[in-house]
């Protein structure tokens, strides 16, 4: 009788352990979608956006449902900065063509990204800048730039405050905006008739209150700020910085740039690791040409500096079951990167080797973690993405 309950007893607990591990099974399982996302999103919004203007405008802020940019100037003859905006409503209707498409998704985010799609149909001039507090220049004659604020107006001589570069009246100037906020503007000026420390072009990046009352002047490269943070020089500004991560602790300038505002020194990201495309976060592994296949992980800043191994994201990449939906006949992954990474989106390229020879196809995937940071959707769509190129 007691040899009867036993059975029992362990054909329960398998039914119960069974049951247990289909449910679990069955709710990590990837879920794949074989097209472009079907609606838009706060993340999808922010991909078309670093996609489609990448090459045209900086976004400097978003402000009451409204996107804020600044024109990139490309030559000499560009005098001033210009200013647009559009809303999220005018973004999400100029990119509502390819939602839910699958052959034409290539074609259409290629038309998307047209500058002079761009200019015509979304970006919105903007005629008073003072209304963002963003500031106003002109280059003048013999380079002299005239700036004005909503809290002040001056004229920088540039060839006298760039005496020690080796700066002249008659230099080719280009001019940018790189970072504005209601306390400073991040200015980059580029001579291309001088060399700089390092025999480049001339790079020069320059930190100035919007009350126009100090200006740093530094080369751009990490290790010329870093000479301005060592003397103090920039420790005025370092609260102003975008900070990144919940600590409070880093700022993020532009490029690649991570600034640990306690030490005043600027921290370095691996090699072989990926920085989010606003600073907040680091794929581990991300930089690799070649992705490692199974467990992919993400850290926000403050956990990998701290060189834990706290993951706020694990997701699992399976190359296998990628061919496998595709129908590729493939012999294995050929290259994986990341072409494009912030918190909630992830775009890669996978190429796949051929059976024998060549190649067996190749598609981007996008990765959604705004509903399951868990267990992400896969959109499996070939946008025509190649290489690390999007911001």
């Amino acid at each position: 009788m007691k040899k009867h309950y036993l059975i029992i007893v362990i054909l329960i607990i398998g039914i119960v352990y069974g049951t247990n591990y289909s449910l679990n099974s069955s709710s990590s399982k990837t879920t794949y979608v074989h097209h472009f996302p079907e609606k838009q999103s706060p993340a999808l919004t922010e991909f078309i956006n670093d996609y489609i203007l990448v090459s045209i405008v900086k976004e400097m802020s978003k402000e009451n449902n409204r996107f804020i940019f600044a024109g990139e100037n490309r030559n000499e003859k560009d005098r001033n900065i210009l200013y647009y905006e559009y809303t999220e409503e005018q973004i999400e209707e100029y990119y509502e063509p390819i939602l839910n498409v699958d052959e034409q998704s290539y074609k259409i985010l290629k038309g998307l990204g047209l500058m002079n799609k761009v200019e015509k149909e979304l970006l919105k001039p903007i005629k008073d800048p003072f209304i963002y507090t963003l500031p106003i220049f002109k280059m003048e004659g013999n380079n002299q730039l005239r700036i004005e604020t909503i809290l002040n107006e001056t004229v920088l001589n540039l060839p006298i405050l760039m005496k020690e570069y080796g700066m002249k009246e008659t230099d080719r100037i280009v001019f940018d905006l790189l970072e504005s906020n209601k306390n400073y503007f991040i200015l980059e000026l580029a001579d291309y008739d001088v060399k700089d420390s390092l025999g480049r072009p001339l790079f020069l990046t320059l930190f100035i209150k919007k009350d126009l009352s100090e200006t740093v002047i530094s080369e751009w490269f990490d290790e010329a700020i870093q000479k301005k943070l060592d003397t103090g020089d920039l420790d005025t500004f370092l609260g102003d910085f975008r900070k990144v991560g919940e600590s409070g602790r880093y700022a993020f300038l532009y490029g690649r740039t991570i600034i640990d505002t306690k030490t005043k020194k600027i921290v370095q990201i691996k090699a072989e690791d990926y920085l989010s495309n606003d600073g907040r976060y680091v794929y581990i592994n991300g930089g690799k040409d070649d992705l490692p296949a199974d467990v992919q992980k993400i850290q926000m800043i403050d956990n990998y500096l701290a060189g834990n191994e706290v993951y706020e994201i694990e997701y699992p990449l399976d190359y296998k079951e990628i061919a496998k939906e595709l129908d590729f006949v493939t012999s294995g992954i050929g290259s994986a990167e990341i072409n494009y990474f912030n918190e909630n989106y992830i775009v890669l390229e996978l190429r796949y080797n051929g059976k024998f020879v060549g190649t067996a196809g190749a598609t981007n995937v996008i990765v959604d973690f705004q509903e399951d940071k868990e267990n992400p959707t896969f959109y499996l769509v070939d946008l025509g993405i190649s290489s690390i190129q999007i911001k």
